[in-house]
């Protein structure tokens, strides 16, 4: 019975984020357009560190920081792609209470069908997070009902390292605010 959950959960994450590692033609941005313009180098960050106030009113949440960044890159043209190829790139950094190491997933994002929310994926079945774009400027990521996305403690790391930030009562949805430019990395410093 568990196995069966299992590959229904899996099988409906391939389907809401199984579709992120394509290029994204001009003119067919949606709702990636709210986050940012499709210029080469365009990038943006978002971010909150929970206070203790926060924390003690929801004490089963176990994300201490979250930062959300996203990134316009156009590739050099090639025989694939005549114009060059266009994604919009992701990373999302987050540290757990009573931890100092910050975990890292990168991937791809893609409009969802809704026309007002973007998903972002992880390769190889790595979950992934809903991102809504808010009026005040804000985003809300989501993990969903019985979401996850998988994190390692930095780039690169082995597989045998990762975590999976999973959906909680308290660990689902996380409000994070605009970050100053001066404090927003662009793609190629990640």
């Amino acid at each position: 019975m568990r196995l069966s959950t299992s590959i229904l959960i899996a099988a409906a994450t391939c389907t809401a984020f199984g579709a992120f590692a394509q290029a994204i033609p001009p003119g067919e941005e949606g709702a990636l357009l709210g986050f940012l313009a499709p210029h080469h180098g365009e990038h943006a960050c978002f971010r909150r560190a929970y206070d203790a106030e926060h924390l003690a009113a929801h004490p089963d949440q176990t994300v201490s920081e979250m930062e959300f960044r996203i990134a316009y890159f156009r590739w050099e043209p090639d025989d694939n792609y005549p114009v060059g190829q266009r994604n919009y790139y992701f990373s999302l950094l987050a540290k757990r209470r009573g931890e100092t190491d910050r975990l890292t997933a990168m991937g791809e994002c893609a409009s969802l069908a809704d026309g007002k929310t973007i998903g972002c994926g992880v390769d190889c079945d790595g979950g992934g997070v809903k991102v809504e774009k808010r009026d005040d400027g804000s985003v809300l990521v989501d993990l969903g009902d019985d979401g996850r996305i998988r994190m390692t403690p930095g780039c690169g790391e082995e597989e045998t390292d990762a975590v999976d930030l999973t959906s909680g009562k308290d660990d689902r949805a996380f409000l994070l605010m605009p970050a100053p430019a001066s404090q927003c990395p662009g793609y190629d410093e990640w």
